[in-house]
């Protein structure tokens, strides 16, 4: 036992991460709400700072998201973000994406963004997190840019010849303020 304290004692570096996770290492989204419509996907940026006083590895990432129409995509955290902060560096850019699934329904939806990292690269404690939302929208809003979908009438590939003359075309809708389309 005493050979155990003096080999911790000695070793003041062998830190877990998990003491830093919730105070000092943080993940600020810089939008915490973003809307999409189905078969499209959103980019949430946001600064991930450390300020735990040892150099932090960013190891992996993960999360979970309430309804399989909606996936994940950490191409952006992979690709963009730095293997390593030390103390007092943050990041600044896009960290991950959601891809909306073309049959997804209006709606909002809840998640939870995950990095696992550590002292060093093999460490894979968790170390920060965001909760976010993504809103679905129908596809027409008067308030944001989206791509309005065609109503679906005609389901299963049954046709519906006399039906198709009538369906709009898709088309892309730009809110102006003030300005009221008819």
């Amino acid at each position: 036992m005493l050979l155990g304290l003096w080999a911790s004692a000695c070793r003041p570096w062998v830190i877990s991460a998990t003491a830093f996770a919730d105070i000092v290492f943080t993940v600020n989204l810089d939008s915490t709400s973003l809307v999409g419509t189905p078969g499209t996907a959103v980019t949430f940026t946001g600064t991930i700072l450390n300020a735990s006083g040892v150099e932090l590895f960013l190891n992996g990432a993960g999360g979970y998201l309430s309804s399989p129409e909606l996936t994940l995509d950490l191409t952006p955290f992979f690709t963009l973000t730095p293997l390593s902060l030390l103390d007092g560096d943050s990041y600044s850019g896009d960290i991950f994406s959601v891809a909306i699934s073309g049959v997804a329904l209006p709606g909002d939806y809840s998640g939870t963004f995950n990095i696992q990292g550590g002292v060093d690269s093999a460490t894979f404690d968790p170390v920060g997190s965001a909760d976010f939302q993504v809103e679905v929208a129908d596809g027409c809003s008067s308030s944001r840019t989206v791509l309005c979908h065609p109503p679906r009438v005609c389901m299963l590939g049954l046709g519906c010849p006399s039906l198709s003359a009538a369906r709009p075309q898709a088309s892309v809708y730009r809110a102006v303020p003030g300005r009221v389309d008819s």
